[in-house]
Formats: structure tokens, sequence, C-alpha cells
């Protein structure tokens, strides 16, 4: 079953750039009065500073999502965003809000675009979650019907050496470790009015079994704070699974799971 893909410029430098994967006729129905199929962007990761929608020397990755949910009659749009040194804080949630937009305005007539879901991996959750958590930002927005929040480093610890890399990037995309400590998920949760954070759409935090400790830690805090503040939220483990295995994953035939659970999510609300 082949599918569809094209490039197209959202913004105005070499980063801003995504593919459209285009739900082939025979890929599974939509339950909804909506001829059309729901929408879904992908935001890859790549601690603040590398990473990309086709993986250079690796074209599979993460073409491999977009067909995926293409073949799940879900129009997936996998995203480029710009990357530390070239942006700081709150560069990756604006490219996140201008690609939304743009889909918005742009894939209306192949896609539902009253549902618009949006994933974010690793860095690119953080940049999906900054959006979100920014009633500034989150007000400039088109509706979201769902989010996917997936290995997200919600808080990254000060004295952690396995993050230490991830750290200094950090510092370097909100400016120092007092603005990054505020400005991570984490961080504006905390500050986040109940109201705010009840009004927000349905969140799926998820969390691979082998991720690094101070990521699947973070990603239970802040579930629960996300819940306790009328949040809409459901946290799940993928058995098995590391850091990086999810995406690779799908198209593989093994391990994919989560993503028909996904899947299945976004094609039912």
């Amino acid at each position: 079953m082949s599918v569809k893909r094209t490039t197209h410029e959202y913004g105005t430098t070499d980063f801003h750039k995504l593919d459209v994967f285009t739900p082939p006729p025979s890929s599974a129905p939509t339950p909804s009065k909506s001829s059309k199929p729901p929408i879904f962007l992908f935001f890859h990761g790549g601690s603040f500073t590398h990473g990309a929608r086709i993986w250079p020397h690796r074209d599979l990755i993460h073409a491999n999502l977009g067909a995926f949910f293409a073949m799940k009659g879900i129009l997936t749009v996998v995203v480029d965003y710009r990357l530390v040194p070239a942006v700081t804080y709150p560069g990756g949630s604006q490219d996140v809000l201008d690609a939304l937009t743009w889909v918005s305005r742009n894939l209306g007539d192949v896609g539902d675009t009253g549902r618009i879901f949006v994933l974010g991996h690793s860095a690119g959750g953080i940049h999906v979650a900054g959006l979100l958590l920014s009633p500034s930002l989150y007000a400039q927005a088109v509706p979201v019907r769902g989010v996917v929040l997936l290995g997200v480093p919600y808080e990254i610890p000060a004295s952690n050496k396995t993050a230490a890399d991830l750290r200094q990037a950090a510092e370097l995309y909100y400016g120092d470790a007092k603005k990054a400590a505020a400005s991570q998920p984490l961080g504006m949760l905390r500050r986040a009015e109940k109201d705010y954070v009840a009004a927000l759409p349905p969140l799926r935090n998820m969390i691979a079994e082998r991720e690094p400790r101070y990521i699947s830690s973070a990603a239970k805090i802040f579930g629960q704070l996300y819940a306790s503040k009328g949040g809409r939220v459901q946290t799940s483990v993928l058995d098995g699974h590391n850091h990086l295995s999810p995406i690779f994953a799908l198209c593989s035939g093994q391990m994919e799971e989560w993503g028909m659970d996904v899947a299945e999510w976004v094609r039912s609300i």
C-alpha cells in the first residue's frame, strides 16, 4: 500500500518545512460525520540541537511514522522546526503554532481541520507542551482536538549526569539555568491556573518502560499534577520500549501497539 508524501514550507527558514502523508483510498475508514480524515501533526525529538523530519542517512525515519498513521486513515504531517543555536525560547513553541496555522489554512480540502491532533516526542514534546501551557501563545492557535506527549523530559534535573548534554542545550534554548527551570513544561504547569488546565484538550502522556529515570519520574509527576488541576490526562507506560523505539517500531510489524492505540483514539474523538 503506497502513501503519497509531499513537502511544503510553513515559514521563512530552511527549518520551516513539513511533509504531508495522505491516506491511500484503501486505508482504514474514519468513524465520523466528516468525510475527511483527521489531521495529525508530529514534532520529532533531538535534544533541542538535532533531529529532522527525515533523518539523514536513515530516510525511513520519520517517514515510517507518517506512513503508519496515514495507512490508518489519518492525514499525517511530519514537521521540522528550528534547532539550537538558531532558536531561543519560546521559538520552538512558536514553530508548533505556525505549523498548526499552516495546516489549518492549507489542508482543509483534504483533511478535517476541525479535528487536528498533535504528537510531540522528547524535545519536540517540550515545544508542544510549551505552546499548550503558554496562555498567550495558545490563544493564537487553531483548536486542537487532542495531544500526545511521548517520552518528554518535562523537567531536566540540574545534577543528573545522564542529562548533562540535554541540560546544556536547554540552557542555550531558555537562556540560562534559572530561566530553564521556570520555563520547562513542569515549571509552567506548576504556575498554571486550574481553570486554564481544565480547559485544555485531552492529553495522552506516554512513557517508555525503559526511559531514563529522570524522564519517567518527571512524566509521572507531570501527569499527576495535570490531573490535580482538572486536566484531562491519561498516563500510560509502553511495555518493552526505550526512549527511541516507539518511533522506530512503526511500520516494522513489531511493538506497534502504542501506535495502533493512538490511531484508534484519533479516529474516535
